[in-house]
């Protein structure tokens, strides 16, 4: 390595040289027009040698030595024009203070000086050039797709220049599109900024464009929205640059395009909380983490480490959960907090006892649950056992424990339920109230609910995306049916907010926006796939399955709703259960449990939920 490091500052020496002497030698041979006279060969001959010798050093001081040629920006050349002034600088002030004896001409010193750029600079660009296009840029074949980039501003200029520079990419940008009506009809890297982006679908058709690639990575979830359709309603394919922070932390670059997907579209501004309150609540605590290996329980996780408890505990009872966390989040979390992870089944009341004996957590968060309302159906014993009776059971080993704060992860399913799982998370939130209002207890427990996180496993959007890429048909429950939706960081960040609003005996829900109707997904995401509804891929209507409705809801008919100090979270407040509801429910529950009787189970749930209205087989049969 250093040989070959010596080998290239010698070669650049000897480049500099034989530029720097001949653009040296043509001013003479230009200002006599090619007829130098003795008197002046005679100068040019003395003086090449330590004019040559001063260019050097100044270039070597500017760091054109140890420069990477195939880079060539502006910063570059400014840095050659400053090693080629200065020379100039000095041998014209020689000049003068020689009256011109022993020293070139001033017109000889200002050929030089432009003559000595250029060449420098060309043989730069030529460098540029070369890695550019590399043999397999060359050899490649010249099918290019025409781009037209919505934004022209610094990431557009930057993604128009990597595609020029690069045409192993096949990308040709024919116009931007902007709104800075001061951009308009300017050119950026010789490309036109044809029109306001409103004018997408034209400009489109002018240039013969057939992807767009939207640049503006800061903009709003509601206008990347808008130019999507403008795109779609066009015909054309829609890609996206990088999140603005990937690119900044060097973590992306702007040529890594990504097709847009509906959680670019369906989400919205970023949620502002209150750092202070939850670093309040969290900082140097012992925090336990349930379900740690799930969507929400693996975006607990990474807000939770941003606040720097003093520990942190993650169970789930899936291995390659809790091996995914390790690997994904945990592995990356700053030193300072001491993580530890276990698999356990948070129905083995032993194993808890014995973790809270010994970690003795301070807060903690229970996201453990089965939450998947068609698979649960059929198994209503299944879903009461892990979120029902689990959580009462968790709940009062926390009691027992002095726990500060014990958060449960609910759900909108649990609002006037018509689900076994909706019903046995109603029951979850019954029980961590009467925990609450137990004799001695000095827990704050409180639930917090919210509807379908986006992309979560088992959600209806991986759903479509795999049903789209074995070509279809999409099903869909019901025309009508419409279902909230938020991004998993979005609820987190406003679970830990409510977190810090409670005080004991609450439930939190959090502002879930418009409910969208699942049939206009589909057809989004249909579209995004560069599909066409009923000519490339049909959907299909196959009714509600037990224990779907129709729509979510937001509030118990018994609840009173009432604001809090985020406008993004409401608090709810019922009358808690009595004291005795756990005890008396599960001793109806454990003989129909060893039966496996699953109508008459959801018939004892609904005494103790009058409001649960579940799909059963033969409502007169018993």
């Amino acid at each position: 390595m250093t040989r070959y490091l010596n080998l290239h500052i010698l070669g650049l020496l000897v480049t500099y040289a034989i530029l720097g002497s001949g653009s040296y030698w043509l001013a003479y041979e230009l200002r006599f027009d090619f007829n130098v006279t003795e008197q002046y060969e005679l100068v040019r001959v003395q003086t090449l040698w330590w004019v040559l010798i001063l260019k050097l050093m100044l270039l070597v001081a500017f760091g054109q030595l140890e420069c990477v040629l195939a880079y060539f920006r502006l910063p570059d050349a400014l840095r050659i024009l400053s090693a080629l002034v200065i020379p100039a600088i000095i041998l014209i002030s020689m000049w003068y203070i020689y009256a011109g004896k022993g020293v070139p001409p001033r017109s000889v010193i200002l050929s030089d000086f432009q003559m000595s750029f250029l060449g420098l600079t060309a043989l730069r660009i030529l460098f540029r050039i070369k890695s550019s296009h590399s043999l397999t840029d060359w050899m490649a074949p010249k099918q290019t797709k025409n781009v037209l980039i919505v934004g022209a501003g610094e990431v557009g200029a930057g993604l128009c220049s990597e595609f020029m520079s690069k045409a192993r990419l096949g990308m040709q940008v024919v116009a931007f599109v902007d709104d800075d009506p001061q951009k308009i009809g300017r050119y950026v890297h010789g490309v036109l900024v044809a029109a306001p982006v409103n004018e997408l679908s034209s400009v489109a058709q002018s240039y013969d464009a057939n992807k767009v690639v939207i640049a503006f990575p800061s903009a709003s979830i509601k206008r990347a929205r808008e130019v999507t359709e403008l795109a779609q309603r066009a015909g054309l394919s829609v890609e996206t640059v990088p999140a603005l922070s990937d690119l900044v932390s060097g973590r992306a670059e702007i040529t890594q395009l990504r097709p847009i997907q509906l959680e670019d579209l369906l989400g919205r501004t970023a949620v502002d909380l209150n750092s202070s309150d939850i670093e309040s609540m969290l900082s140097t605590k012992r925090v336990l983490i349930t379900g740690a290996g799930g969507s929400i329980g693996c975006e607990l996780t990474k807000q939770i480490l941003s606040y720097a408890p003093g520990s942190l505990l993650c169970i789930d009872q899936a291995e390659m959960a809790i091996f995914n966390l390790q690997q994904e989040i945990i592995d990356g979390c700053a030193a300072t907090t001491d993580v530890q992870t276990k698999v356990l089944d948070v129905g083995d009341a032993e194993s808890l006892r014995a973790i809270f004996k010994s970690f003795k957590p301070e807060v903690v968060f229970h996201a453990a649950a089965h939450k998947h309302v068609n698979l649960m159906e059929g198994q209503p014993a299944e879903a009461l056992k892990n979120n029902f009776i689990a959580t009462a059971q968790l709940a009062s080993i926390a009691s027992a424990s002095d726990v500060e704060r014990f958060i449960l992860i609910s759900t909108d399913k649990a609002i006037n339920p018509t689900s076994a799982m909706g019903a046995s998370k109603r029951l979850a939130e019954m029980a961590i109230q009467e925990q609450q209002i137990v004799d001695g207890n000095k827990t704050q427990f409180m639930a917090v609910r919210f509807g379908n996180v986006l992309g979560s496993s088992g959600s209806v959007i991986p759903i479509f995306r795999r049903q789209i890429q074995l070509g279809g048909p999409v099903t869909v429950t019901d025309p009508e049916v419409t279902r909230f939706f938020m991004t998993v960081k979005e609820s987190v960040g406003l679970v830990l907010q409510s977190a810090t609003q409670g005080s004991g005996g609450e439930i939190f829900v959090l502002d879930m926006g418009e409910s969208l109707k699942i049939v206009d997904i589909a057809r989004q995401m249909i579209a995004l796939s560069g599909l066409k509804e009923g000519h490339d891929i049909d959907i299909e209507f196959i009714g509600l399955r037990a224990g779907e409705k129709v729509y979510e809801e937001v509030q118990h008919l018994s609840e009173v709703l009432q604001t809090t100090s985020h406008p993004r979270i409401r608090r709810f407040i019922g009358s808690p259960p009595k004291e005795t509801f756990i005890q008396e429910l599960l001793d109806e529950l454990r003989p129909l449990f060893e039966s496996n009787n699953s109508e008459e189970i959801k018939r004892r749930i609904q005494k103790w939920i009058p409001e649960y209205q579940p799909a059963l087989v033969d409502s007169n049969s018993k």
